[in-house]
């Protein structure tokens, strides 16, 4: 039985290019570095970089795992500015759900979901109920990390921070509702 995502490992051809590029972007340094395999702790989830040489033409297509973000539009354009380039650009593909995906600068396939109900569900909600808390904490967020980019708070807000925001929110939110408040 599957129990749910641990880790995505992207094949990389140039290891400490690809390392690079991730600790940029995540804003982190990894907590393991090998010269045979890179791991990056992401919201409790590993993302990792393992060196390979050209792969094998009998290989599986790549598969494409896509990591949860608040702001999928947002964070897709981060992801190009950030120097990735475009794969599938974002899309809504019903229940508020936006999802699209970059290739990094080394080749690798990084997706992107923004999906309400993944939140809601951290939290113990149907998405229904952790809609208008959701949405508050969203924007929260999104005004943290706008002041982050800007430069008006000394402290850069990361995207795990970003996240925690809204759980924490609605998991108030939930609390108020049960209690009648």
């Amino acid at each position: 039985m599957l129990e749910g995502l641990r880790s995505q490992i992207y094949q990389v051809a140039d290891l400490e290019a690809a390392k690079a590029w991730y600790t940029a972007l995540l804003g982190k340094p990894p907590y393991f570095d090998e010269p045979f395999y890179v791991g990056f702790n992401v919201g409790g989830y590993e993302l990792g970089l393992q060196p390979t040489s050209t792969p094998d033409a009998g290989q599986a297509r790549e598969a494409v795992t896509y990591w949860g973000v608040p702001d999928a539009e947002a964070f897709y354009a981060h992801l190009l500015t950030s120097g990735a380039s475009a794969y599938q650009p974002v899309q809504e593909v019903g229940g508020g759900i936006k999802l699209g995906a970059v290739r990094d600068p080394v080749g690798g396939i990084l997706g992107v979901i923004e999906n309400p109900h993944f939140l809601a569900a951290q939290a113990g909600l149907d998405a229904g109920e952790a809609e208008p808390g959701l949405t508050f904490s969203l924007h929260i967020g999104q005004t943290l990390l706008e002041q982050a980019q800007s430069g008006a708070r000394s402290a850069k807000v990361s995207l795990e921070e970003y996240l925690t925001i809204g759980a924490s929110f609605i998991r108030a939110l939930k609390c108020n509702l049960k209690h009648g408040k």
